[in-house]
């Protein structure tokens, strides 16, 4: 989940990547340079709504990037950011476990386990600051063992574990009034159902051919395009759904940028505004 471009501010703009870099750089500092390949803009989104919701301003100032000798203004370290970088080293790190060994080409064999041998050490650093995430994991895993068990051809119940891991990350990032956490929750829950769904119906084919769970083909939707257009339908609804739950949220910092991500980044995400233009660059020279 990114900022709509064609919509942001420059204040705003500026805001982003100064988190952007924010969390590289905990990364780097906390996990070591290699763990910086794991980045999402997911994380981003994380340390924001961890700062804002809780009124924490973060302080800018110049430090060098991970990798490179430039000074680049970024957010310093607070909760929100080093939250956001536990969470990027360890959904990279699952991610990495996501497909069998033999459905990658040699090629992608080679690259996994050279990940998995460089990124150990980063995860299991990861896990021990924060066991209680790692917790929500596993029972994520094992909740998706038992879909695929199923054979489940409903999609709510399909993408169940991926919404109830996201719905409990988000919750975590929410004040203590128990309203927002709620709302968070919700909010989470949305989000992982349109990554579910998203991801899956553009891993359709491949899926077929290796005889891999996926709903879309126990629902006879066997084309990429078409799972992607039903994909679309069902993510626009979740998407829908998430706006009236973050409108009771009180965002006490960086509101402009936040409704952005939520409204109009998240929509872009699932179905192009300007699907005719060219891609914009993110970070000018």
């Amino acid at each position: 989940m990114r900022p709509y471009l064609p919509e942001l501010t420059i204040r705003d703009y500026n805001t982003y990547l100064w988190y952007l870099r924010g969390v590289r750089w905990q990364m780097y500092r906390s996990y070591g340079l290699y763990s910086c390949r794991l980045q999402q803009h997911n994380g981003v989104l994380f340390a924001l709504l961890a700062d804002s919701l809780a009124g924490r301003p973060a302080t800018c100032k110049a430090q060098r990037l991970p990798g490179n000798l430039c000074r680049k203004q970024m957010m310093c370290q607070t909760q929100g950011i080093r939250l956001a970088a536990q969470v990027e080293v360890m959904l990279g790190w699952h991610k990495l476990q996501d497909r069998r060994w033999d459905e990658l080409p040699l090629r992608g064999r080679l690259r996994r386990a050279v990940d998995r041998a460089l990124l150990r050490g980063a995860y299991e650093k990861a896990v021990k600051e924060n066991p209680a995430m790692e917790r929500l994991f596993g029972q994520e895993q094992e909740q998706a063992v038992v879909q695929m068990n199923l054979n489940a051809n409903n999609y709510t119940v399909a993408a169940e574990p991926m919404s109830n891991i996201y719905g409990a990350l988000y919750s975590t990032l929410a004040t203590d009034d128990l309203g927002q956490r709620k709302s968070m929750r919700y909010i989470g829950s949305c989000i992982g159902r349109v990554f579910y769904l998203l991801e899956k119906a553009a891993r359709v084919e491949d899926d077929r051919k290796v005889g891999r769970y996926n709903v879309f083909l126990v629902n006879g939707i066997n084309g990429k395009e078409e799972a992607l257009e039903n994909a679309r339908r069902q993510a626009l609804a979740a998407a829908n759904d998430l706006v009236r739950a973050y409108s009771m949220l009180d965002v006490k910092l960086n509101k402009s940028l936040i409704d952005n991500i939520m409204i109009l980044g998240l929509r872009h995400a699932v179905d192009p505004l300007d699907a005719g233009n060219q891609p914009v660059r993110w970070e000018l020279p």
